[in-house]
């Protein structure tokens, strides 16, 4: 419940939590926020085993990562796995979360994904990997390749390893397009603002539009 819902370690600690574990279950003894969080770290390591046997069956992965800052201005970036399992079964899993520190260069992006490659072990099976388009992503790529064609020489086909993010492209397609409706639209959102910061002015609208 606690990793699922995020919660806090110290929720096991709070009053009315145990009263009511205590209620479903008279045997319950309460814990520390230490103990549940050794608990879920437990679980974690567990499902990074399985995930590495699952990894380790899989004939080629694909790769896609972002950048991006938080609300507390905290960079990160997120490296998933997309790859077929044993089963045939088409998988997707977040492989890294991690706070990069800038500058976001594109030797340090490179840099962050072959480390994490190599704590995977798959950086034998890397086939493709997924970037926005931003310049950096492109200094990326080539320090990228590099590292891999020094690890796997003729084994690695660079041809297509770079894939464009096609949801980026469409939208900077539909932001382009929509540049001529610009001073529409901006006049379209400050009318929905005046009559939002006044509920005369919206009760008015609404006995006009009815």
């Amino acid at each position: 419940m606690i990793i699922v819902h995020e919660y806090s370690f110290r929720m096991v600690e709070h009053k009315w939590f145990n009263i009511l574990m205590k209620w479903m279950n008279s045997n319950y003894e309460s814990i520390g926020r230490k103990t549940i969080k050794n608990e879920c770290m437990k679980v974690y390591e567990s499902e990074k085993e399985l995930l590495k046997k699952s990894l380790r069956e899989a004939e080629s992965i694909s790769l896609t990562t972002d950048l991006w800052t938080s609300n507390q201005n905290i960079q990160y970036m997120c490296l998933v796995a997309h790859y077929i399992d044993a089963d045939w079964v088409l998988q997707c899993r977040v492989l890294n979360f991690m706070e990069l520190d800038p500058p976001h260069t594109g030797i340090v992006i490179a840099q962050a994904v072959f480390e994490c490659m190599v704590e995977w072990k798959i950086e034998d099976k890397v086939m493709t990997i997924t970037l926005d388009n931003a310049s950096n992503n492109d200094t990326a790529i080539t320090n990228l390749k590099a590292k891999l064609l020094a690890r796997r020489n003729t084994n690695f086909d660079s041809i297509y390893f770079h894939v464009r993010c096609a949801a980026h492209i469409v939208n900077l397609v539909v932001n382009d397009g929509l540049q001529p409706l610009e001073s529409l639209i901006s006049d379209l959102r400050n009318t929905v603002k005046f009559f939002k910061r006044s509920p005369a002015r919206m009760y008015k609208f609404v006995q006009v539009c009815n």
